[in-house]
């Protein structure tokens, strides 16, 4: 059974993409409010590009000047933030208006990023799985917030992150990561996909829309209109990627299917 989405306990998932009208949202925020923690909100129309990205997060969560502008450092100071003079304060960080990420080409590795500053975080666990007991651990999450775009749409994008495994569960994309990796990170109960979705790709290639759309559902355990949507996002990436692979033109899969 896939974990539900939480803001205020030290678990997994680290990720979740959630439409900005999903009412857990706001009873989590309240919850964490209420238990002294933070809430901050990022503008997704400021991530377009990397360089934007480092900069809003450096401005919004007043990084320290020595603050690297790059994947890595942004890891770092993510999990060091509640360094001295920040409290130790559980945190939730909320990205509004986030729908035209799914088009960015960093998506993956930007999920990834997040997810294993989340890790670090709340579990404080070293390469061996054994806790840190000089660090101490506090709840951070990350919530994309979505005002059009199905979650679904966004699989495609962040199951290309390094060690990322995602999910589809009451309409929310979670990710976490993988537990092989990073201990803790993969509840063994849970239903996870790992790595890039080309399972389907012969079906999408081929234009067997039907076969497909059930293989994603049957590799994700997600909903029919749900599968539909993470078909579509992975057509539209191989049309992108690969355009000789397609045997036959999109004018074959229906009059303006997924253009």
């Amino acid at each position: 059974m896939t974990p539900k989405p939480t803001l205020t306990e030290r678990r997994s998932p680290w990720v979740v993409f959630a439409s900005a009208a999903d009412p857990w949202l706001a009873s989590d925020t309240a919850t964490l409010v209420q238990r002294s923690g933070l809430v901050l909100r990022l503008d997704g129309r400021e991530l377009q590009d990397a360089a934007s990205l480092f900069r809003t997060f450096a401005r919004e969560l007043s990084f320290v000047g020595y603050f690297g502008h790059n994947w890595d450092a942004l890891v770092d100071c993510l999990h060091d933030w509640h360094g001295p003079g920040h409290g130790n304060q559980d945190l939730a960080i909320l990205i509004d208006h986030a729908d035209d990420l799914r088009h960015a080409d960093f998506l993956g590795l930007f999920v990834s990023v997040l997810a294993q500053a989340a890790w670090n975080s709340n579990l404080r666990l070293d390469g061996d799985g054994i806790l840190d007991e000089w660090r101490q651990r506090f709840a951070q999450h990350f919530v994309f917030l979505l005002d059009h775009t199905a979650p679904a749409a966004f699989v495609e994008g962040a199951a290309r992150g390094m060690d990322v495994a995602v999910a589809l569960s009451d309409g929310r994309l979670l990710a976490t990561l993988t537990d092989i990796d990073w201990p803790g990170g993969d509840p063994a109960s849970a239903h996870w996909t790992t790595g890039p979705l080309s399972f389907a790709d012969d079906e999408i290639l081929s234009g067997r829309i039907i076969q497909g759309i059930q293989l994603f559902r049957s590799h994700l355990g997600c909903s029919i209109h749900d599968a539909i949507d993470v078909f579509q996002a992975r057509y539209e990436y191989l049309r992108r990627e690969c355009p000789a692979g397609f045997t036959i033109s999109p004018a074959e899969y229906g009059e303006g299917f997924y253009s």
